[in-house]
């Protein structure tokens, strides 16, 4: 065991401001759980109504966005026909994905979260996010009406609206980088929100 390196890890994490990190797989449980802390952490700082909600909110898409789309996953676990075993927990996927929720030096919160995206999503996904960069929150808001109304996009796994959603109740400050990896078909995807 090395105490101090996980000693140091805890010392950047506090010079960077993070309060909440979760690093691993992710499931609906976990954001349950994650979600109960963060809401516990939000009230015991006293931070403003206003801003608690936008902080969870972003927290909740961008998990559920790890959930439902990270190119990480395990399971589930299949029998000889291809078919899932009948065991709940065999029964799952699982996908691994990062989140960071801290206080930046200027005083704005930030929720960060990051997971692996394969090659072929990056152009798709760069366009999407880039479409909807400077929009404020009347634009927003109707776009995401729009969204709605007219259903989720083909691939999509939810309604549609979960990044247009983070920049809406983030009041148009966020920002995002695809990191190239070792790996040619993979990349990085890190989504960041201010309150």
């Amino acid at each position: 065991m090395n105490g101090q390196s996980f000693l140091d890890f805890r010392n950047e994490l506090n010079k960077r401001g993070i309060v909440f990190t979760y690093s691993g797989f992710l499931n609906d449980d976990i954001l349950t759980g994650i979600g109960n802390a963060l809401r516990t952490k939000l009230a015991l700082d006293h931070i403003d109504n206003k801003v608690s909600r936008g902080i969870f909110s972003a927290f909740v898409e961008q998990v559920q966005n790890v959930i439902r789309y990270s190119a990480e996953s395990q399971g589930p676990e299949l029998d000889e026909e291809g078919i899932p075993l009948t065991d709940p927990l065999l029964s799952q996927e699982i996908r691994y994905g990062m989140v960071a929720i801290g206080d930046r030096s200027d005083g704005k919160r930030f929720v960060t979260c990051c997971n692996m995206i394969e090659e072929s999503n990056v152009d798709r996904l760069k366009q999407s996010l880039e479409s909807i960069r400077g929009l404020d929150r009347k634009e927003l808001t109707k776009l995401m009406r729009e969204q709605l109304k007219d259903g989720p996009p083909e691939g999509s796994k939810g309604a549609g609206v979960g990044f247009v959603s983070i920049a809406r109740e983030a009041n148009g400050d966020w920002d995002f980088e695809m990191v190239p990896t070792e790996d040619p078909k993979m990349f990085f995807f890190c989504f960041e929100a201010y309150f």
